[in-house]
């Protein structure tokens, strides 16, 4: 999964979240097709419930959503299907914040971490 996150201005504990399923397509196949489905769960050992309308290859939260909607503490993931052969995939667990810090402490590692200047615009954070 590839993650990637926008932390707002002067704001060290928020932040725009977006996590990306879909895998590395093999070589041979460039065109395989997959259906997804985003999931909740109270543990990495329990199947989730299915997030509502959520069933693309990438899903977008806030770190105040995670708050209004209730997730903190919560797991994130994605089951995809390859369409062709019907194989079913999982995701790895992110554990969900309302805090950005805690999801990195919890041990996500994001492939890019970038932050909204005092205008709007995304800047990527110096390594």
């Amino acid at each position: 999964m590839k993650k990637y996150a926008i932390r707002l201005h002067q704001n060290k504990c928020h932040a725009h979240l977006i996590f990306h399923a879909t895998p590395t397509f093999p070589e041979n196949d460039p065109y395989n097709l997959y259906e997804h489905q985003w999931y909740l769960a109270d543990n990495k050992n329990t199947l989730g419930n299915p997030i509502e309308d959520e069933q693309f290859e990438s899903y977008s939260i806030t770190t105040n959503l995670i708050e209004e909607e209730g997730y903190d503490g919560l797991y994130l993931y994605c089951k995809y299907t390859d369409i062709n052969t019907k194989q079913e995939f999982k995701s790895e667990y992110i554990r969900l914040y309302s805090n950005f810090n805690k999801i990195v402490d919890s041990g996500a590692v994001f492939d890019k971490i970038s932050i909204y200047d005092e205008t709007g615009y995304i800047k990527k954070l110096p390594c």
